[in-house]
Order: structure tokens, then sequence, then C-alpha cells
């Protein structure tokens, strides 16, 4: 998502604008050990002269949990990399990890560069000062957990049990899971931006609000002159903003913000049928850098969610960073299988995680129009842990490492504080009324929520008795009753929207899949007798996961997923597709050698504009008018044999019906 305007070839900076920023890979071949009884430190493996060429090399990222020589192994465990480097002149370099599972330490040269806490956000250093010809990196990784850790366990609390408070469902995936990089920078360099483009949708212009953060990490003051350019599709927009200048001291960071008005004719809406991008590039002295946005309103208006102006009500999946000998790392070819079945099943609005996707996952959704609602931490987090200083501290930094990284992210419409914790309670209330006041304090143009489990339950009388009055949409976890369940917590919140963040059953808690399909049938009639208020469901889960939690197979999978671990769909996938697309395709009659069809688009759920649909027939493409929940058309296709295949195509080539008529 944010890159710079120059590029690396095989080694060769491009310049762009005649800027200087080059990011390397630090990837390919690394020589790892595990170190169970905790040696390495005191041995002193961190040193240059350990000899680290003798022992296991590994491919990062890497995620040794996975790997063979290693299954499941739980500890401490080093990394070892030799590099070189050219001297940087007057440049600083930085070492960016974009994830470490779950803590690390970092050697550079036998000197301790720093340290970092949480598994699945970027993190980095200015190792200029430490920087050889011939260099030494030394990454020390733990992936144990313990109460004090966020994912972790549970301290004792009477409605757990012993064995599932000390575990948490997912994989303690350990390594160097994500990719890492060695960059240079000019020494006064923007280190973040945070665009925010609002459009008006009455004039049909679009205000840009571009905040740079200037960081300057050398030894003398500067005041560079900070400008930026907006372009879409290689095209440079009329929009002129007016350069800034500002002083930037010494081991300071300074935001500096420019304002400008994108005219009703340069200005394309981003949605997920039409996820329009714009590039920022945005100069400060010597550096440039770029940033993909979109421009989109997202907004709560009554019982309704609004992209755009328009209401819209989605299904989504909660899909678990979890693929045979992958585990968490998430690598581009589990995406391409992944990311099409779910957007072509229908699954476009999604609070897709319990901790922080890959930015890779949400470049994919940006460019093909998913929507998602993020969250970071807080898995059943007890009263004791949430009124902890030390946990707030903890989850306030992973929350603010994943929103400093995606907040440019058009798909990214929400923030979640948080899961399945005890949110009647008055340590649960104030969690989520504290971390949505933090939230908005960096980052006000997204919308708040969180994933409830208690807030259907009887015991919830009226809405100061739980956090949800705290947040912008409700978000529920509903396992059976749904109708019943959506019907008390509209009552409870008749003025806000609902969106039911996990619902599902396992494939070994019915006798067929025929079974878990007749559960999705009447879980969709009651969600459609919710249609005023219900935005949105999100399947628990769209993939099969391993866990150590209780209840777990002896294979070690949870079997919740709409697909097999190998991601084979499953019939449930078949009739979620089905359930789940925004139209209906009927036969209204048929003669010899042709039929009419009738496509509508629904009004009840889920329910959304469709605007630039193709009907495939027979091999053939024929363009759907654009119809508005409720709207239908008849076309009249031509048989082949008495019969015919159908498809209804969204944009961008996604299949979302498919029938033969016969």
């Amino acid at each position: 998502m944010k890159g710079t305007l120059f590029c690396l070839l095989f080694g060769i900076p491009c310049l762009l604008f005649g800027q200087r920023r080059v990011d390397n890979s630090l990837n390919s071949e690394w020589t790892f050990a595990a170190d169970p009884v905790k040696v390495g430190e005191k041995e002193n493996w961190q040193a240059p002269s350990f000899p680290s060429d003798r022992i296991d090399k590994v491919t990062v990222p890497h995620c040794f949990s996975t790997d063979p020589r290693y299954f499941f192994y739980t500890g401490t465990a080093w990394y070892f990399k030799q590099f070189e480097a050219a001297a940087p002149g007057n440049d600083h370099v930085f070492l960016k990890f974009d994830a470490v599972f779950y803590k690390s330490k970092i050697w550079l040269n036998g000197t301790l560069v720093g340290t970092h806490e949480g598994g699945y956000t970027p993190f980095e250093f200015d190792i200029t000062a430490l920087l050889k010809t011939r260099n030494t990196l030394a990454v020390e990784v733990n992936n144990s957990w313990d109460t004090t850790t966020i994912p972790g366990a549970k301290t004792n609390v009477p409605y757990s049990s012993a064995a599932q408070r000390q575990v948490y469902p997912w994989i303690n995936y350990g390594g160097i899971t994500r990719p890492v990089h060695l960059i240079t920078r000019p020494a006064a360099y923007i280190s973040n931006s945070k665009i925010v483009a609002i459009p008006d949708l009455a004039k049909g212009n679009a205000e840009i609000r571009i905040k740079a953060f200037i960081r300057n990490n050398g030894t003398t003051a500067v005041t560079p002159a900070v400008n930026a350019g907006i372009y879409r599709n290689g095209a440079k927009s009329s929009i002129r903003f007016k350069p800034q200048k500002v002083k930037v001291e010494p081991g300071s960071v300074v935001p500096v913000e420019l304002t400008g008005t994108l005219p009703a004719a340069e200005v394309t809406l981003w949605s997920p049928d039409a996820p329009a991008l714009y590039t920022a590039a945005i100069m400060s002295g010597s550096d440039t850098i770029e940033t993909t946005f979109g421009i989109r309103k997202v907004e709560v208006r009554g019982t309704q969610l609004l992209l755009n102006g328009e209401p819209i009500k989605m299904g989504g999946c909660n899909r678990p960073l979890d693929y045979p000998g992958y585990g968490s790392m998430d690598p581009e070819e589990v995406l391409e299988k992944d990311l099409p079945l779910i957007k072509s099943g229908g699954m476009e609005l999604s609070r897709i995680n319990h901790y922080p996707v890959t930015e890779t996952l949400l470049d994919w959704a940006d460019r093909h129009g998913l929507l998602i609602i993020e969250e970071a931490g807080n898995w059943q987090m007890t009263p004791k842990q949430m009124s902890d200083t030390m946990m707030r501290r903890k989850f306030r930094s992973q929350m603010r490492e994943m929103m400093e990284r995606d907040w440019n992210h058009p798909c990214v419409i929400a923030y979640s504080v948080g899961n399945e914790f005890q949110s009647q309670t008055e340590e649960g209330k104030a969690w989520v009324r504290d971390m949505s006041s933090f939230v908005k304090s960096l980052d006000d143009s997204r919308l708040i929520t969180f994933a409830s489990m208690m807030v259907g339950r009887d015991m919830i009388k009226k809405p100061e008795d739980e956090a949800s009055q705290y947040v912008d949409f409700v978000s529920a976890n509903i396992y059976g009753n749904h109708l019943k369940l959506l019907q008390h917590i509209h009552a409870l919140y008749p003025s806000k929207p609902i969106y039911v963040s996990e619902f599902g059953i396992r494939t070994d808690a019915v006798k067929s899949e025929e079974d878990r399909v007749a559960y999705l049938k009447k879980a969709m009639q009651d969600f459609r007798q919710c249609s005023d208020y219900l935005i949105g469901a999100s399947v628990w889960t769209f993939n099969d996961y391993f866990s150590r939690f209780p209840g777990t197979n002896a294979n070690g999978y949870r079997p919740w997923g709409l697909v097999a671990p190998d991601r084979t769909p499953r019939g449930m996938y078949t009739a979620w597709q089905e359930e789940f697309a925004p139209a209906t395709i009927e036969l209204v009659s048929k003669d010899a050698g042709q039929a009419t069809i009738r496509i509508t688009a629904r009004k009840d759920f889920p329910s959304y504009t469709l605007k630039g649909y193709r009907l495939k027939c027979n091999g053939a493409y024929i363009p759907v008018k654009t119809l508005h929940p409720g709207e239908s058309m008849q076309l009249n296709i031509a048989l082949a044999g008495g019969a015919a295949d159908i498809a209804l195509i969204k944009p961008g080539g996604f299949t979302i019906i498919q029938k033969t008529l016969k």
C-alpha cells in the first residue's frame, strides 16, 4: 500500500522525480536454530563470531511451527543472516520486519538494535550507525504465551475451564512470518502518511486531506517543503496543494497537513463493484513516497450502513490465517486461491480475522472490492486483564501499529476493539469506551465496533447493561436462535445497525453436509426477517484451521470451514454462494429454442445496487442494466438442445450464480 516512487529492479534503483529511496529484500536464505533451554544469549549466539553457517538453512519468510523439523515447536528460536551493504553516505538505513511472531530481539553485528512484542504488525529500526560493509543479523524469536501476551491465556475466571483458559483457539505460528526489508532513506524522511478522501455526494467533488509525518533522524534541524500530487491511472489530476514548509528538529516527528478539492469531473468513487484507486505522490525535501487510496463515504444512518449514500447489506467471512505447510504466512499463492473464492461467494463485508492480516490481502481487497472490519487482539480477555494497565498498553500498541499501517486502505471501513469478552461487566464497558476513544483519536474516519457474545443474552435488559452502547454498529456472535437473538438486540438498540460477526456450524456437529446446508438456509430465513436493521453476516469460518483448543478434532483441525484445509469447496460453500448472491434468476417461460428469465436484485438480505453485471449464456455475454434493490429485468435467451448454461458475473469477472436451465 505504502511504497516509493522509485523501484528496485535486480538491485538497480530506478529514480523518479530525482528522489532516492531503496527497498532491498532480506528474504530468502537464513540460518536457524531452536533454543528450547534458552541458552542463546548466555552463550553469545548474537555475536558475529557465532558459527551460524553450521546450522539449518531456512527460507524467510519462515514459520518454524510448520517446518517438519520443528513442527509445532513453542519456545525460543534464532534466525541469522549475513548480508553486505554499501556506505549510505548522508542517507540512513532501516531494518524493517513486516511481522515476527511473537516476541523478538534483534542484534546487528553483536549490538542489540531493539525489541518488539506483537505477532502480526510491522516494526523497524534505524541501523545506520551499526552498519558495516559485511554484516551479521541475529534475531531471537519467542512464540510462547501466558496471561500477559496478546493473544494469550486468560487469568482465572469462573466461567472458563482450566483447559480452556490456558490456550487460545488458533496456533501460535512462530517465526519471521512476513518479509524483511533493508530500506535506504534520507536522514529527514516521510515516515508515514494518512489520506482522508471524502466525496461530496451532492456536488460530486471530493476533499482530499493528506497528513505527512516528517521524521528527522539527522543531527541538525531541517525545513523541508512538503507537497503532493494526485494520480489516477497514471494521469496527474488538476488538484493543487499549497506547499507547506515545516521545521523538524533532530529526533522529532512533525505532521504536515495538505488539503485540496478534487473536481467532480475527476472523481470516481470506490465501491465493491467498482474499486477505483488513486495514488498520492508525497514529496518532502529529498524524499518521495507514493500511497494508494480510494474515494468513498462510509456512514451509519439509523439502522442502515451506507456506502456512497446507498444502503448495503452483505455476507462476509472470518478467515483464520492457516494453510497446510504455511501456517499464518499467507503468501500470494494462498491469497490467489482464497480471495477469488471469497469474492465469488458473496463474502464482501467481513470481520476478516481476530488479528491483523497481511497487507497483501488488503491490497487485493482494495483492487477487487472487499469491505474489511479490522480487529487487533483482545480475544476473550478477562475483566482483570482488561483493567490491567500493562495489558491496555500492549493492546494500544498493537492497535496503533495496525491502524498506522492500514488507514489508507479504502477496503478498511471499521475497526473492532475485541471479540467475545465479558462486555456486560464494568471492566468490559470501560474497555470499549476507552479503546473506542483511543481509536478515534488516531483515525476518526472509520466506524467502531466489537464482536459481542453477551449482547443477545436475556440478562441484558437495557442499552446501559452492555458495552455495545459505545459502538457505531452492534456486532454479535450468534450460534443458533438467530431470529430471537437479533430481535432482542434490535429492541435494545433500535437505532443501530446489527452485524452478525460470527455464525456457522461444524462439519462434525451434523450427520451430513446437507444438514449444514439446512442450517444455513434456516439462518438466512431468519436474517431476511431482520433486513431492516441487519447489515451483514460473517460465517465462522471460511476455512478449517489447526488448533489446540479443547474440542478440536483428533486430526488437529476445527472443521468449521466452507472449504477444506486445501481449499476444496464443500457443499456449504456452494449453498452459501447461492444464498449470499445479491440477485436471483428465475425461469419465466420456455418455448422451443428460447427461454425468458428474470434477474432480480434482492431487496431483503443481502442487498445492494447491481452495476456493471453481465449474464453469461452458452459462452456469450449479455449486459445487465443497473438494478437497485427490488428491481428486475427480463431477458430472452437462446436454448441449445433445449437447455442453457447461465451465470451471473460480477464486475471483475467473479461468477456468483451458475445454473443450467432445462
